[in-house]
């Protein structure tokens, strides 16, 4: 990428400054959580059972525990990511110290108020206010987008060594936690009571992905035009003019409308290139990045709180000017804009109506239809059933809509956004392959 700026030092301050707030926030919610009596989170459960059979506070222990994760990270990815990732490992410890702090701190603070075993009813609602803080922390983090806690860059690590994906890892380190709480609460009370494990537990951990990808969504495009308001033409200014014009066809569509093979039969006719999987080696030479990790991230913002922990990769020499999201989307539009520029082509979506929008021979289609009609195209053409489609369909349009909402700042289907919008369900793919043509007809008349 030709991204050789630096981030504002401004920025760098008000992220991280997000960030530490963030972290604090963790700290009170995983306080209110083990006040209330009823269990702690799973990640604090065998710190909490510690500091209850020692001198220790249960920031202490934490802060004990997310220092080894730290050390194991650099034993898990070996001596010279260490060298790599220096300072991005080590600031793990003064984000530990702030996470540890604040579990104290609020601990005191909220014992001034609530006795050591509160009435059921304080119990539920200290513990539904500290999942909600914790959920706000989370999404927060998110937002900032400068680094991890010690907690989930462990689990990055062992994702990365052991291959396997980042939410299983993550599911295995919590559960493993749980039960090692267990096990010590048995052994230090000689197995007559079970410590740190309760309904609190179970409801916390249930309750606060959930409340993330509720929060998340919200929060991350008010905090991004935050952020980088001081430059506020960074995701554009760089995009390359369009050095010749061509015929272009943009196909936006929702899951389940047949759009890729809609396209690769009007590209089969009109005898212009088909762009789709082929893009991803394009956007993968423009990012500097592998056609995997292109294929898996670009043209979406999925909202999951696991999802944004991946991205996270400190491997990847991104340029930091940017966000990794911000960065893949302009290698996306740098992309795009260089192939159009080659010749006469279809696009499946990635924006391209918003992106080629100063092309006056760019024709810009929506395809929508129904749920029944969109749930029998998956099952007949991807062979899901209807549980899986739905989820798909659900997944894929709200990660395309948030994707087209922060780029573009429009909505996605806002006909005012196309030249055509077509029911696929009632035109069925010929229907919609024909008025494509006649439609490309009369613009390319209009214009040439």
């Amino acid at each position: 990428m030709s991204h050789k700026r630096r981030m504002p030092i401004g920025e760098i301050i008000e992220r991280n400054m997000v960030f530490l707030f963030a972290v604090f926030l963790g700290g009170i919610g995983i306080a209110e959580v083990t006040a209330a009596n009823v269990g702690t989170t799973p990640i604090s459960s065998s710190n909490y059972v510690i500091s209850l059979h020692s001198p220790l506070t249960l920031g202490m222990t934490t802060f004990i525990f997310n220092g080894i994760l730290t050390l194991l990270q650099i034993v898990i990815l070996g001596r010279q990511y260490f060298k790599e990732h220096m300072l991005v490992m080590l600031l793990q410890f003064p984000v530990t110290l702030v996470f540890a702090a604040a579990i104290d701190g609020g601990m005191i603070f909220i014992r001034n108020f609530v006795p050591a075993e509160p009435i059921y009813p304080i119990s539920l609602l200290l513990l539904a206010l500290g999942s909600f803080t914790l959920a706000l922390g989370i999404s927060l983090q998110v937002c900032a987008n400068v680094a991890m806690v010690p907690g989930e860059a462990f689990v990055k690590a062992l994702s990365m060594r052991t291959k396997f994906d980042f939410g299983w890892v993550k599911t295995g380190f919590d559960l493993s936690l749980v039960a090692l709480a267990v096990v010590l609460s048995l052994v230090l009370t000689d197995f007559t009571a079970i410590e740190g494990v309760r309904e609190g537990t179970v409801i916390g951990a249930l309750s606060i992905g959930p409340m993330v990808r509720v929060l998340l969504p919200r929060l991350k495009p008010h905090f991004e035009r935050f952020f980088s308001r001081r430059k506020p033409q960074a995701i554009t200014r760089d995009l390359p003019a369009m050095e010749a014009l061509h015929p272009v066809i943009s196909l936006t569509r929702q899951y389940g409308c047949g759009g890729r093979a809609l396209g690769q039969e009007l590209a089969k006719e009109l005898g212009f290139e088909y762009l789709d999987t082929k893009l991803i080696a394009m956007i993968a030479q423009e990012a500097g990045l592998d056609e995997n990790s292109v294929a898996a991230q670009e043209g979406r913002l999925d909202n999951a709180l696991l999802y944004q922990m991946v991205l996270q990769d400190f491997s990847v020499p991104l340029n930091k000017s940017l966000s990794r999201a911000d960065a893949l989307f302009v290698a996306s539009a740098r992309a795009i804009r260089k192939a159009a520029a080659k010749g006469p082509c279809v696009i499946v979506g990635r924006g391209a109506d918003k992106i080629l929008r100063d092309n006056p021979q760019l024709l810009r289609v929506y395809l929508y239809a129904d749920e029944d009609y969109k749930l029998n195209y998956c099952k007949q053409n991807y062979h899901e059933d209807v549980t899986v489609a739905r989820d798909q369909m659900y997944h894929f349009d709200k990660s395309r809509a948030e994707y087209y909402r922060q780029y573009f700042n429009s909505t996605l289907d806002d006909p005012r956004n196309y030249d055509l919008c077509l029911n696929v369900g009632m035109l069925g793919l010929d229907g919609c392959r024909k008025l494509i043509l006649y439609s490309l007809q009369k613009k390319l008349a209009a214009t040439t």
